[in-house]
This record gives structure tokens, sequence and C-alpha cells, in this order.
């Protein structure tokens, strides 16, 4: 049962990373299209507009967001990889613990920035 949730888990995730990332590919990467639409964004890859954005609560929850995602779509999937070669229950346990830390330790480096640009 637990498995299922987990897999459940990687589904809702790997949708949540395409509405997500196509969010940010269609407002950072395609202004031509958008000013066609009519939404008018001035340079949005440039370091003046992307402080702005970033000093932003949306666009900063945006970002951690997308990286809290990203970060357990990959990680349990390359869990689920490993622990089809590792059948020993005490290997699944370290193999376990071992993503969950780097994955704890990868968000709080990632969020750093984004926190910090949000404080200053």
């Amino acid at each position: 049962m637990r498995n299922t949730y987990l897999w459940l888990a990687q589904l809702v995730t790997g949708v949540l990373i395409a509405v997500l990332l196509s969010i940010h590919m269609v407002l950072m990467h395609l202004d031509a299209i958008l000013s066609f639409l009519g939404v008018d964004i001035k340079d949005p890859t440039s370091w003046h507009s992307m402080i702005e954005r970033s000093r932003e609560t949306l666009w900063a929850g945006l970002y951690i967001a997308l990286l809290a995602i990203v970060l357990y779509h990959a990680l349990n999937g390359l869990r689920n990889i490993i622990l089809e070669l590792a059948p020993s229950a005490a290997t699944e346990r370290i193999i376990t613990w071992t993503i969950i830390v780097f994955g704890t330790i990868a968000f709080v480096w990632g969020t750093y920035v984004p926190i910090r640009l949000l404080s200053g």
C-alpha cells in the first residue's frame, strides 16, 4: 500500500512539473508570443527583471514549489531504480535515508537564494 502512495505521488509530481515548467517557459522565454497575445513583458531574462521578480512572494513561492516537486520526483525515481538492484531490507533503508538526507540538503540549499532575495 505504501508503494502505491509513493507511485501516485510520483505521477502527480510529474504532472505538476509539466504545469509549473510550462508556466516558467512561457513567461520567461516566449515573450514574442506573449506580446502577440497582448501581454507585455520587458526582457524577462535581464538581470533587473529577474531581481524584481525574485522579490515577489508569488514568484519565490513558485520557484520553491517547483524545486520541491522536482527534487521529490527525481530522487524518488532514482530511489526506485536503485532499489531494483538492492534486494535486502537493510540496504533499502540505507538508500532511502541517504536520498532523504541528500534531498533535504539540496532543498535547503536551493531555497536559500529565493528566501534571501525576499528578505533583502
